[in-house]
């Protein structure tokens, strides 16, 4: 019977686990869809790598709120597709995303967070790149 519960307790975290990274993903997505700097902020680690057309550097959450509603105020949201996304078993997650905006700019997204427990998942770097149709 112990085994048993064993089995369900693990199935019931993994599932958890599971489900808070798909959250995170379409989170994700729907952030970078809308432009919704506030929602996505939130999803920001403490410090995060961000490179965003060449400019790299480490910043606090509060910059990076600044940095994105600047980016999305030049760069209008169109659309986001995730083209690539995977889930590593130490708990990284790797997403690649076609950022399009309302000019058909297009730009390359690759995005890298850590599930810091069963509901928090944290970005901790992100890249920009401009790319062309």
């Amino acid at each position: 019977m112990e085994k048993i519960s064993n089995i369900i307790l693990v199935f019931f975290f993994a599932s958890s686990v599971s489900f808070a990274q798909t959250d995170m993903f379409s989170q994700i997505k729907e952030n970078f869809s809308t432009g919704n700097t506030s929602a996505l902020s939130a999803s920001f680690g403490n410090n995060v790598t961000c490179d965003i057309l060449g400019k790299n550097n480490f910043y606090s959450r509060s910059q990076l709120s600044i940095i994105f509603k600047n980016f999305f105020s030049t760069y209008k949201p169109k659309e986001f597709e995730i083209r690539h996304q995977k889930i590593e078993k130490n708990g990284r997650i790797y997403l690649i995303g076609i950022y399009t905006t309302q000019a058909d700019e297009v730009f390359r997204l690759t995005i890298y967070a850590k599930q810091e427990n069963e509901t928090e998942i944290y970005i901790n770097q992100i890249k920009i790149e401009n790319i062309a149709n």
